[in-house]
């Protein structure tokens, strides 16, 4: 995913976050707790995206910073175990 791509997935679940919120409100004055409860669980994956999101961003400007300054950089899809951990 590239840097534009990341940053529009980030734009998308802060406006869903927003709306969770907004949601989540109505139904606790509605006496809805289920409903609530439900969408509380909805935003707090929303949070972990972007979190997750975030990082990603992070870490491709880190790599387009060290490839202008010449350093050689490949991403590697981490596969298995690394030394025994999983």
């Amino acid at each position: 995913m590239d840097l534009k791509s990341i940053n529009f997935e980030i734009a998308k679940e802060k406006a869903c976050i927003d709306d969770l919120l907004i949601m989540i409100d109505i139904h606790v004055k509605d006496g809805n707790l289920d409903l609530a409860t439900s969408r509380s669980r909805d935003l707090t994956r929303s949070l972990e995206r972007v979190q997750k999101l975030e990082n990603q961003r992070r870490f491709y400007i880190t790599i387009n910073s060290l490839a202008k300054q010449g350093v050689i950089c490949e991403v590697v899809k981490r596969c298995g175990s690394l030394n025994g951990v999983s």
